[in-house]
């Protein structure tokens, strides 16, 4: 688990999706929330879950929960890139 933890944090400390969201203290548990900077939680959620089968909670307007618990370490980075795509395709269709 600390490994998966360490894992999240090492790859939201790289800047690659610092345009879209920042995150919250979290510690090697089994969650963490983004707090999203462009698009709403729940917008995010759902599209997540239809277009890429990527299951998450909404907390309100701009927080996204994520659980890392159940994802193997070698699929983290590839967890997060759908979440920054899906974000990605919200803001494209947002600019229409």
């Amino acid at each position: 688990m600390k490994a998966r933890a360490n894992r999240v944090k090492y790859l939201l400390d790289s800047g690659k999706y610092d345009d879209v969201w920042e995150y919250y203290p979290f510690n090697s548990g089994y969650f963490m929330c983004l707090k999203l900077k462009t698009v709403a939680a729940e917008t995010l959620r759902v599209h997540l879950l239809d277009q890429y089968g990527v299951g998450a909670i909404a907390l309100g307007e701009t927080d996204l929960r994520v659980a890392f618990s159940c994802i193997e370490e070698k699929n983290i980075d590839e967890l997060f890139d759908l979440i920054y795509q899906g974000v990605k395709d919200i803001e494209k269709v947002t600019a229409q």
